[in-house]
């Protein structure tokens, strides 16, 4: 049986919708999100970022950098290719 959570996270990093998860943003780090599964999936699961919102340009950015079986980092960059904040979805399956 597949296991799976999705979520809305903030520009500032605050969980907007979703359940099971809790988001760790460092106010020192622009761009990067820890995203902490709070049940860990039997294997590393397939993660999908993509940023929110009508107000970026098509080439602003979510990346996956990092996952595991309890946890993932999202890399939100800007126009330009550097790390920036913004608002995002995701899911990861398992």
């Amino acid at each position: 049986m597949n296991q799976w959570i999705r979520g809305t996270v903030s520009a500032e990093g605050d969980k907007i919708a979703g359940h099971n998860f809790k988001v760790v943003k460092p106010s020192q780090t622009t761009g990067a999100y820890t995203l902490i599964f709070l049940r860990d999936f039997e294997e590393t699961p397939s993660v999908v970022a993509t940023i929110n919102g009508d107000g970026w340009k098509i080439v602003d950015n979510a990346h996956v950098a990092k996952v595991d079986a309890g946890q993932c980092e999202i890399h939100t960059g800007d126009y330009y290719g550097a790390l920036a904040d913004r608002p995002f979805s995701f899911i990861a399956v398992g």
